[in-house]
This record gives C-alpha cells, structure tokens and sequence, in this order.
C-alpha cells in the first residue's frame, strides 16, 4: 500500500528496501546532482508500478528526502515517486526509515559490509557447541585457605568454544569446526567482548592472534598464528539481532 506523506499528503508509488551505494551520484546524466542524489542498489521491492518493480536488483538513482544524514553502505526503507526515466530510473524519496529486525539475507549483509568484516581473518555462520578451558591454561595454584589468592589485574581468563561451521563467509577454513578462544573476565578492561555459551548462533568475525602478557591481556595480531580470537563486541552478531 503506498505511504502518505505526512507534510505534502503526497503519496510514494514505489516503495523498496536498498542499499546506498554512492552519494552525490546518480545513474543517469540526465539528473541533476546534489548533495541529496544517490546511487541506490534495489534490495527488496515492497509496493510499487510494475514499470518500477522491474528495477529489482539494480541500481538505481534516489533523490533523499534530506531529513536524515544518509551514508554509503546503509540499508533503509525507500518511499518514492517516479522522477526521471531514461536508461535508468531516477526517483524521488518522500522518506527514508531504518530497517527493523530485518531477514536472514539481511543481516548476513550487514555483516559482509561491517568494518569488523574486514579486519578478521575468518568469518563464519555456525553454532557453539562446546565451551571449555584451554588445554594450555596456567593450573590453579593450591593456597593454604587463610591466604587470600591475588588477582591477576586484567587476567582475561581464556576460554575456548568450538564452533560448528555453517557457512564459511571469508578465509581458508573449509566446513567443519573452529575453536576460538574468548576472554571469560568480568574486568572492565574486557567489558562488552563477546562470552560464549553452548547454543549460541550467529557470525563469529575470528582474528588470528597470540595471548600476550600485557597489562591489557588482550591478544596479539599474528597472521601465522593457528589460534583464532574473538576480543571485541562486535567480533559476534547473533542471528536474530
């Protein structure tokens, strides 16, 4: 059903989910550019003329209704009229909103186009099937019970979860399992890192690394290391975010 506009009453024909692909671009000589002009890749088509729905899966130029700060690589809900036709299409946005929850597609989407994306050397889609404590972890020291134990100032207290893969999204490892190693600590040096429970699903964005012994206790990028890191909050998204 085409969506009013609050202000004008002017009614959007075509709406449609889509990526921003270039700013201050269009598809078409023919349009004038501006600082509202964008390229816009057609994702999904939810309502629209079928002279518009026929642009599913291209690009496209959108004219944004400017009330928002638009950037390349968002994903938004596109309410529009029809503007200028030529090779392409050029249409105007009458309003532009976040997607919600959004589908499976969607999110993997998200994650191919995050920066957390790039800098990982693996990225999968799977499963945690297993939480444990590495095998090369320091044992535990036997204090007589009227000596309190020290705490180790930013001990990140490792722990590895073995993932099941699904799908391998970026790096060499081929369908199977993966283990990476996490931080279990509550310190506040390790606030928001992702901690690993048995059931969990999502992309789990992996850094190839070495524990280091820094105050930070965090791990060290090492491209030849064989262990895999998941340090940073947004090293895991689950699938229903």
């Amino acid at each position: 059903m085409a969506k009013q506009h609050k202000q004008t009453g002017e009614k959007g024909n075509f709406s449609f989910k889509g990526t921003i692909k270039k700013l201050r671009a269009a598809t078409m000589s023919e349009v004038p550019l501006s600082s509202r002009t964008a390229i816009v890749h057609v994702d999904e088509v939810i309502d629209g003329p079928p002279d518009l729905v026929g642009f599913l899966g291209q690009e496209i130029t959108v004219e944004l209704s400017g009330k928002k700060t638009a950037r390349a690589g968002q994903r938004l809900v596109f309410h529009t009229t029809g503007w200028i036709f030529g090779a392409s299409v050029a249409v105007r946005s009458l309003s532009e909103e976040p997607i919600k929850g959004g589908t499976a597609p969607e999110r993997r989407a998200d994650v191919l186009q995050s920066a957390q994306f790039a800098d990982a050397d693996l990225v999968v889609k799977g499963k945690v099937i297993k939480v444990m404590v590495p095998q090369d972890s320091p044992p535990a020291r036997k204090r007589a019970p009227t000596v309190p134990s020290p705490i180790s100032e930013h001990d990140p207290v490792w722990r590895e979860a073995v993932i099941q893969i699904d799908d391998v999204l970026k790096g060499e490892k081929k369908a199977g399992q993966v283990t990476v190693r996490f931080p279990d600590s509550s310190d506040v040096m390790f606030h928001g890192a992702p901690k690993f429970d048995t059931g969990q699903e999502g992309y789990f964005m992996l850094h190839k690394g070495a524990a280091t012994s820094s105050p930070r206790g965090r791990a060290q990028k090492n491209k030849s290391a064989d262990t895999y890191f998941a340090i940073d909050k947004e090293d895991f998204q689950p699938l229903d975010k």
